[in-house]
């Protein structure tokens, strides 16, 4: 199954992860998709099933002043309709990849993300380049890839993707507002990036692409 918004421009999406290393496009996900995945993240978290995200490379530290976010992790086992719609189209963008890039992607993880108004993440990488892998059966994040699902954003709310193009200066970067049905991928060991606060709640699906060590 070929994502909806590669059945136009696939070659042009693919030539910019070549080229640049990330891409942004629009409508992964049909807008009444984007809004019942929105409304289960309401859901969750109002049922106390979202839980503080972590930080560092064990993910068990929780510092509010480095990351603001509640997240939930999804299970192919239980999951909705609207999540079954949004991992079979990232099933056929995973093997988009992997048959114009060659990349051995073989697997998704991905959570849900609740950013309060007012918090963010502050500036960090995915993967670290140094990090030593300690069997070929490990499994390393290698895509990274955000889902927005925030309904009517305005680009004054904030809330922003700052991406950094240029680890030596940090003037050069580029603020991708978090639009309903938007899509980013980047490359999770080249690009450190931060969450901007928002003036609005701010709600996401996260996810990245594995390859094994």
């Amino acid at each position: 199954m070929i994502p909806q918004y590669f059945s136009h421009g696939l070659e042009d999406q693919l030539n910019k992860i070549t080229t640049h290393g990330f891409c942004v496009t629009e409508n992964f996900l049909t807008p009444a998709t984007v809004l019942a995945l929105a409304n289960e993240i309401t859901m969750l978290n109002n049922a106390a099933h979202m839980h503080d995200a972590g930080t560092g490379q064990s993910k068990i530290t929780v510092n509010k002043q480095l990351r603001g976010d509640s997240i939930y992790w999804l299970n192919a086992a239980n999951s909705s309709v609207a999540q079954q719609t949004y991992l079979a189209q990232m099933e056929g963008l995973r093997h988009a990849l992997n048959q114009h890039l060659y990349l051995g992607l073989f697997a998704l993880e991905s959570h849900m993300a609740l950013y309060p108004v007012g918090s963010g993440y502050q500036k960090h990488l995915d993967r670290f380049k140094t990090n030593k892998i300690k069997s070929n059966d490990q499994a390393v994040r290698q895509i990274s890839c955000i889902l927005y699902l925030n309904q009517n954003w305005l680009e004054e709310y904030g809330g922003h993707l700052r991406l950094y193009l240029n680890d030596d200066d940090e003037t050069e970067h580029l603020d991708i507002a978090p639009m309903g049905g938007r899509l980013v991928l980047f490359l999770s060991d080249t690009f450190y990036h931060e969450v901007l606060p928002a003036s609005r709640i701010r709600k996401s699906l996260t996810g990245w692409f594995l390859t094994r060590g």
